[in-house]
Parts: structure tokens; sequence; C-alpha cells
């Protein structure tokens, strides 16, 4: 059962008759017709949904304050609102909004490179590194960034771990290592403060370069892309940044006290090191392709001012994990080098927007026994110019009711009510999709035989006109190594509830951060 259309046009006039009474409810922030959350999960029954900020329990509401249980024979149901949606309403920010929204109309200028060479599957006979956050990701990194001998070549959205900062300078004063670093132009203050930083103490052997976002520009929202090609012959490619969140500073593996307590520290990522070089420089290649646009941009265009979203108050208590799973003593699960059988394989790298959403369409669509599914979020879209995304999405839905299919979906947890409920409003199997907290992964294993590591975010955005950069590996072993670490999520820290509503609330410059809530820039939030 999804939510016909018949059924959202009786329930939108339901709530054109009764706005008035709708909008005296606390926190009031909209209404729409769709599926109420009920006992924690979502509910196949059409109601009204009714998003307010800061959802309160009825122990701290006065009667007037409180949602009717129905109206006119329908369910009433109350949601935290989502940030986007908070932003769009606010009257401070809803013209920020706006901006937000004109990207599309303004035109994107990104130019594929001529033959699209990212198209082209690869075959290796070495095998990769596997490891996984925040088991192994920092060790691994660090040691990795330490290798480099002549050139670090180097796209990244997020930069805001001082230690790994220290680890690039140390290698580069200490080998004369020529640095190129593209990152995205939302900065937030300490990113800033980094870049600056990287700057003064490396002077010209860091060539670094802001890649601009939004109307007019190449990519909508984000350059997001996460890889390092080290001395043109190896590369690092992740879902995480080099944040305090991606790339925590523990070691599981090493020192037993880190493990414990270890997904409170930490996001689950995926991350590989593949030492081939000719698909190194093919990723380096477009790292440098994008830092010279970059360049032409400068001079071309008039003076940019990234988009800076407002930052978010959110409850301190919303930010921790259950104490169940903090405190469970986890097996960290360590690097291996794979395939072990020392025969070639085939590898398709991918990238948003050159091959991304053709390339996983396909991989998919290639599924006969199982898929399995690991994003930050998964946010539908009904916009004509998502329809690559939709498409691709509704195909994961009608699997979802695949009796003899095993389809398993794992998302994050910010912002998880509006957009799981969105997901089986259009007719997703909500038996098949889990909540797991810390989740800043965007993989996908197809059959138990291969498996999809990468930056990008499943919004359309992200799938369609960010910048963003994965790979697929096909081979059993590698495929198992991350599956097992699945499985593992989804029996021990995934759960069909969404526990805390989100509390959201808009910091506005200047505003002061109320008792029981910390201020986390919107990047962070959102993103995390």
């Amino acid at each position: 059962m999804r939510l016909e259309a018949s059924e959202r046009e009786r329930i939108a006039s339901v709530i054109a008759r009764n706005i008035e009474r709708l909008s005296a409810i606390r926190g009031f922030v909209d209404a729409e017709p769709g599926f109420p959350v009920v006992d924690g999960w979502v509910r196949r029954e059409p109601a009204i949904i009714v998003h307010v900020e800061g959802k309160r329990p009825l122990s701290e509401l006065l009667p007037e304050d409180v949602a009717p249980s129905s109206i006119e024979n329908t369910r009433v149901d109350v949601l935290s609102v989502d940030p986007w949606r908070l932003l769009a309403s606010d009257p401070r920010t809803a013209d920020l909004f706006s901006q937000v929204e004109d990207v599309a109309a303004a035109g994107l200028t990104y130019e594929l490179r001529p033959g699209n060479p990212i198209d082209t599957p690869f075959t290796i006979d070495r095998p990769i590194l596997c490891h996984a956050g925040p088991d192994a990701g920092w060790p691994v990194l660090k040691h990795y960034i330490e290798g480099t001998r002549h050139t670090l070549t180097t796209a990244m959205y997020d930069v805001n771990a001082a230690y790994v900062a220290k680890t690039l300078i140390e290698t580069v004063r200490a080998h004369d290592v020529r640095f190129v670093l593209t990152w995205d132009s939302g900065m937030t203050a300490v990113e800033g403060e980094i870049r600056i930083e990287l700057k003064a103490k490396l002077g010209d052997k860091l060539d670094a370069w802001v890649v601009r976002t939004g109307g007019g520009y190449r990519f909508d929202s984000a350059y997001h892309e996460k890889v390092a090609v080290r001395d043109s012959s190896s590369f690092w490619l992740s879902s995480g940044n080099w944040s305090t969140r991606s790339q925590p500073d523990i070691d599981p593996i090493a020192i037993a006290g880190d493990a414990r307590g270890m997904y409170s520290k930490g996001n689950r990522e995926w991350h590989v090191v593949v030492d081939d070089a000719p698909l190194a420089k093919l990723f380096e290649a477009y790292i440098v392709y994008d830092r010279d646009k970059s360049e032409e941009e400068v001079t071309a265009l008039a003076q940019f001012e990234p988009l800076m979203l407002p930052d978010l108050f959110v409850p301190a208590e919303d930010l921790q994990l259950d104490e169940e799973i903090t405190l469970a003593a986890p097996s960290p699960v360590a690097p291996a080098a794979l395939p072990t059988h020392g025969q070639p394989f085939s590898v398709q790298p991918v990238l948003c927007p050159d091959n991304y959403i053709a390339r996983v369409t396909e991989f998919i669509q290639s599924a006969r026994e199982s898929l399995y599914l690991q994003f930050s979020y998964i946010t539908y879209s009904t916009a004509p110019k998502d329809a690559d995304f939709t498409q691709m999405l509704n195909a994961i839905g009608n699997l979802s009711h695949q009796t003899d299919f095993d389809l398993k979906i794992i998302v994050g947890n910010n912002s998880a009510e509006d957009k799981v409920c969105k997901l089986v409003e259009v007719g997703l199997n909500e038996e098949k999709i889990r909540i797991q907290t810390n989740v800043h992964n965007k993989g996908i294993i197809v059959d138990g035989k291969a498996v999809l590591v990468s930056s990008a975010n499943w919004s359309s955005a992200g799938a369609l006109r960010n910048r963003d950069a994965g790979i697929i590996i096909h081979d059993p072993e590698v495929a198992r190594y991350y599956q097992d670490i699945f499985i593992n999520d989804w029996e021990n820290r995934a759960r069909s509830d969404f526990g805390r509503p989100g509390r959201v609330r808009l910091a506005l410059a200047g505003e002061p951060t109320p008792r029981g809530m910390v201020r986390i820039p919107w990047r962070d939030y959102v993103e995390n």
C-alpha cells in the first residue's frame, strides 16, 4: 500500500478546512498528507502529518497546545520538523531557502571531460586494502599520507581534524611533496582556520583551490568528493571526510580501550586504498581538472559569496547513542588486503555528475538475490529534473516487496522520520529499512559479489549534480568484507524504531545557545 493521489487530495482538503485549528498546535510549522509514526515506527495509514519545531512530550503541553487525535475521521500525527523545512518556513530564513532552490534555475556549467574517461571499466591485479570506520579509519589514513614521497593530489569536502592537518604538514615538509588540494566552498570556521594554517605552513608547496558551487557554477550544492591520490600510483577513496567524526583519532584494533564506545566517537564509514597506477592517474586527472576550472572561475566570474546556511541548535541528549550501544564491547574489524586469490578482477570508477547515476542504477538492476544499502539518508524527490534518481528509488521500492529477494536498507537517524515515511508513502516496504545512529556511509552490496564504496549521498543533488566519487568492485572476497560489517550493523546497531524525535532549531547569528542545547554547523548536522 502506498499513499495514493486520491487520498492525498482528500487529506489536503481536510487540512485546508481545519488549518486554523491545526495552526494552534504548539510549534506548528506546516501540515501535509502522509503516513504517521505509531509506537516509534511508520504505519501505512493515511493521516494528517503536522510538522512542529521542537516536538514536546504531552506532559509539557497545555490542553490548548495539544494536537487532536483525529479530524474528520482522519488520524493526526505530529512529527519534528527537519532542518530544510524549517529553513523554508521561518520568515527570517525563507529568502535564504529560495536562494538554495534557485540553484537549478540558474543553471550549472559542468562539462564532461572529452570521451568521459571515468566511464571506462578497469581490471586490477593487486589486492585492495579494505577497511572501515570507526574501526580503522585514521590509523590507515595516517600511514597512507605518511607514505607520500612526491605528490599528493586530494579532493576533500571537509578537513576539520587538526591531527590530519598536522600529518599533512609534516609529510609535505619531510619529503618536499607537491600537495594539490581541492575542497568545498562552504567551510565552517574550523575548516577555515585549518585552510589558513596549511597555506601559512606549506607556502608554495600547497596548491589549494576552493571549488565554488551553486547557480552559475559547475556543481549544485557541494564539492563532496573524498579521494587522495599518492605519487600518481595509488589512491585512498572513502565515504568519509578528513574530519573528527569520519576519521576519529582512535585505534580500536591496536588499543583495546579505544574499541569500547568507539561507535560514539566516530561514524560508520567504508574506505579503500587501491594500488593501481592507471586508475589512480585517472582520479588525479579529474581532481586537476576541477582545480583548473576553479582557477578559471576566479578570473572569469564575479566575486563569489558562498551561500552560508545557519547553524542549528540540537538537544545534547539527541547527540548521544543509547547506552546499550555506546557501552557494548564491539569487535573492531581489522583492515584486510583483498582479494587473496591472486587473479585479476574488475572495477568501475564512478563520478557524479559524470556517470554515477547510470552505473549505480545498472549496478542495482544487476541484483538477483540480495541488495544491501547503507546511507546517511535517502531523500525522495518528485521533481521532474530528478527523474533518474526517482526512478532508481522506485525500482528499489518494487524490489522491497519481492518475497524471494533479500533487501536490507540502513539509514542514519538525522531527520529519519520524515525521510523514511516519504519512502514508505511511495511504496517502500517498511520492514526492509532500519535506523542506525552515526551512519555516514554511502555503500551498496549486490548479491554478496560486488560492492560500491562512494561519497555520494542519496539526495537528488548528491546523486545527480554534486561532485562525488566512488568505485564499484566486482569481487566476492571484497564484497563479503563489507557485507559482514553491514550485517553486524543490521543485527546489532540498526533498529526499526526512530528513537527520540529530533528537535532541531535554527541558530541565527549572535543568538545565545539555550541551556541543554548544542550549536552545530548546518553541514555537520545534515551531513552527519
